[in-house]
């Protein structure tokens, strides 16, 4: 009767030299502990390849099956018909993609590279040219800009890319392509499963969340994982559909206007929308440089165009598609691709907006419950106790 004290005390001193020796080992050994966690992850990849394939088809199959549910009442009927037609419309874009933009994007590169040399002597020639009539004594030496190029041994390039039949024939024998290949397919498969049975499979993964951390835990950590599924959800869905109208929208007035190397101008402005802000700038700069090269009044209209597009598209397009999904502050817009761009590079950019809006949301719940709490009220001018009635 007296012991159980001192028994429970000894348990947590033998607890805390547990956890000590283990952090200690950590500490000491943190590469070796860091490869052995990077390699267990890493056997489970297609499993994290599948939940991103399922992720992303989920969010138009939610749509297909809300509408079969309409004629179709049997629930294992209608989401298999959601499922198939889900990926029919995958596929068909894949291979859409595949066969008409790809062809013409290498098409327009190759055009590039072949004639970089007449490009860039055109392109420093005008603004020199500029230059002289602006009466602003400096002008750019085009035999520095040749010698980058020639270092740059682009007719190696071209003939590796005019080889790459040859090429990909080696490669398919690799064993790292069949690994790659078997990876893809596992990954494909699985996702099917997790969207087919997606209830079970989440009613399952909170059980076990559940079973380790405890009710009231996982009760907070699946409010915050829903709210986190509502701005990546919307964010993603919403941004992929904006940038997709964004770019075709390009493409028929480049065609329209005869703007040089359209799908490749379209397919860079439609892939740069993808990062908020910085994206519209540098599309712009590139497609500019690129037209400017050809001809300077192909340029101007190419620069018309645009900012037109861009007009519309951030005025009337974006707020209706993508809407108040995220709802952050330009301030924290750039703030988010700054921190996440340099710890995660072009993939920070790509989640830096509804991972900003996550914590944003999270932490402006955290910190309002609070000052609730202790009965503060807080303006832009003062901050005051607020007594209780």
């Amino acid at each position: 009767m007296f012991n159980k004290p001192q028994i429970d005390k000894n348990n947590k001193m033998f607890a805390y030299i547990t956890y000590t020796v283990i952090l200690a080992f950590v500490i000491f050994n943190y590469q070796t502990v860091w490869s052995a966690l990077t390699y267990i992850f890493s056997l489970a990849t297609p499993f994290y390849i599948a939940i991103t394939i399922a992720y992303l088809l989920n969010m138009p199959m939610k749509y297909i099956e809300e509408f079969y549910e309409k004629y179709i009442k049997k629930k294992n009927l209608r989401r298999g018909l959601a499922l198939a037609t889900t990926l029919i419309l995958a596929f068909l874009v894949i291979i859409l993609f595949i066969s008409f933009l790809i062809p013409r994007v290498i098409e327009s590169i190759s055009l590039i590279i072949g004639n970089i040399y007449n490009y860039s002597n055109r392109l420093v020639t005008f603004i020199n040219e500029t230059l002289v009539s602006l009466n602003i004594n400096y002008a750019i030496n085009y035999e520095s800009i040749q010698e980058t190029l020639n270092n740059l041994d682009l007719t190696s390039f071209i003939q590796t890319s005019n080889e790459s039949s040859g090429t990909f024939d080696l490669i398919v024998q690799t064993f790292g392509f069949f690994s790659v290949f078997i990876n893809g397919i596992t990954a494909f498969i699985m996702s099917i499963y997790l969207l087919y049975n997606k209830e079970s499979h989440i009613r399952q993964l909170k059980k076990v969340v559940t079973f380790f951390i405890g009710y009231k835990r996982s009760q907070r950590l699946f409010e915050i994982g829903a709210e986190a599924n509502h701005y990546f959800n919307g964010f993603i869905s919403g941004q992929l559909l904006e940038c997709l109208i964004l770019g075709i929208m390009m493409y028929v007035d480049f065609r329209i206007i005869s703007i040089p190397y359209s799908e490749l101008l379209a397919c860079i402005i439609a892939i740069a929308a993808l990062v908020p802000m910085f994206g519209c700038y540098a599309s712009f700069a590139i497609g500019f440089i690129l037209v400017l090269a050809i001809d300077p009044m192909k340029a101007v209209a190419f620069s018309i165009v645009f900012f037109l597009i861009q007009q519309i598209e951030s005025n009337i397009i974006y707020p209706k598609i993508v809407g108040d999904a995220v709802g952050l502050s330009g301030l924290y817009v750039l703030l988010s691709l700054i921190i996440f761009g340099n710890l995660f590079g072009f993939l920070g950019l790509l989640i830096a907006v509804p991972l900003m809006a996550l914590i944003y949301a999270v932490a402006s719940r955290v910190i309002n419950i609070s000052l609730y709490r202790n009965h503060i009220e807080v303006t832009d001018k003062i901050i005051k106790k607020i007594k209780d009635e």
